[in-house]
């Protein structure tokens, strides 16, 4: 059998890298994938790992105990981040999203290159590029300097680190989808559909704020393209068709035949919202944030994929219809929760 070529891989064992190492190998790569712990958590609804994968126990913040692990490589895939939002505004927490966001991505892309691995991958965010205002711009767009939230500063600031890399010479391809969901996702999405089905959402904020999502399979595929050595030192976005949180609960009410949540203005949960992060700072999680009512002011993050189904053949699916099998098949879960639960 022919050598596979060896691709390094951060975030593997998340939601988007569980999905990407079964195509992997079956494309014919072999894969080595950082982890903090040998011992891994098996996730409802996320594949296995592919068989041969190599494991290195590591820390992303460590680059000493992954760095000699990178020789020999033909290619790095880096999706580890800090994906938090609703992020208490204590200092501690945003050092820890900043040394993994941008500290520990400086320092991996440093030790690749060192490492000569030919071909890299950076999955970005649109939060990197920013609030479109309803339009929808491709990948040269600029960020306008207004957060919403810790995560997008952090993402914009190695987005545009690596677009420097990339005219310096770097062989790196970046990625930037939107929203994505699929099987084994615990993103607040899946949380707030579960939520619903559980009948534990009293109300939802009145927003015009619109998103976009794709199925994990199809970001996966447009993944694996970056892979192809024609392609270097390119940007692709790969996202789907934009959505609200309106309309996501109408199609969940319609689906459940149950009631939409009535609305409520963000501005009357503001001092909520302000009580909650101080609670949330001493530690426990809590709903609801600043941080989450700033990016349900009628902001929008959706851009246009042209370049990605021109120059890679990438299709972004049927969100509607993948969305909605993904919204019955929690549904599905809840009942038979409330089922066992009796």
């Amino acid at each position: 059998m022919m050598n596979r070529p060896r691709v390094f891989i951060t975030g593997g064992t998340g939601f988007i890298g569980s999905h990407l190492l079964p195509k992997l190998y079956q494309q014919g790569y072999a894969l080595t994938v950082l982890v903090r712990s040998p011992s891994l958590k098996k996730i409802v609804g996320r594949p296995d790992l592919p068989p041969e994968t190599t494991l290195v126990t590591g820390d992303l913040t460590q680059p000493e105990s992954y760095q000699s692990a990178l020789k020999g490589h033909q290619a790095l895939i880096h999706m580890a981040a800090d994906y938090r939002v609703g992020l208490p505004a204590s200092s501690s927490a945003r050092r820890t999203m900043y040394q993994t966001n941008v500290t520990a991505t400086q320092d991996l892309f440093d030790a690749a290159q060192q490492a000569a691995i030919p071909q890299m991958i950076y999955m970005s965010t649109t939060a990197a590029l920013g609030e479109t205002q309803g339009s929808y711009p491709d990948e040269i767009h600029q960020h306008n300097g207004v957060f919403r939230c810790y995560y997008e500063e952090t993402k914009q600031i190695a987005h545009y680190f690596l677009q420097q890399k990339q005219q310096q010479g770097l062989p790196v391809n970046i990625a930037i989808p939107g929203g994505v969901f699929g099987s084994g996702d615990n993103s607040v999405l899946s949380q707030t559909i579960r939520a619903f089905f559980r009948d534990k959402i009293p109300f939802q904020i009145a927003t015009t704020s619109r998103f976009q999502l794709c199925h994990v399979d199809h970001l996966c595929d447009g993944l694996i393209q970056l892979l192809n050595p024609d392609i270097q030192r390119q940007n692709f976005l790969f996202t789907g068709k934009d959505f609200s949180m309106p309309m996501l609960f109408t199609l969940m009410a319609e689906m459940g035949k149950r009631k939409i949540p009535p609305f409520k203005s963000a501005s009357s949960l503001n001092a909520l919202a302000w009580l909650m992060d101080k609670v949330s700072s001493l530690g426990p999680q809590m709903p609801l944030s600043q941080e989450a009512l700033r990016i349900m002011d009628g902001s929008t993050y959706m851009y246009c994929s042209d370049k990605a189904k021109r120059q890679l053949n990438w299709s972004e699916g049927d969100p509607v219809q993948e969305l909605t099998a993904f919204i019955q098949t929690l549904a599905d879960e809840v009942a038979a929760e409330n089922r066992s639960a009796k």
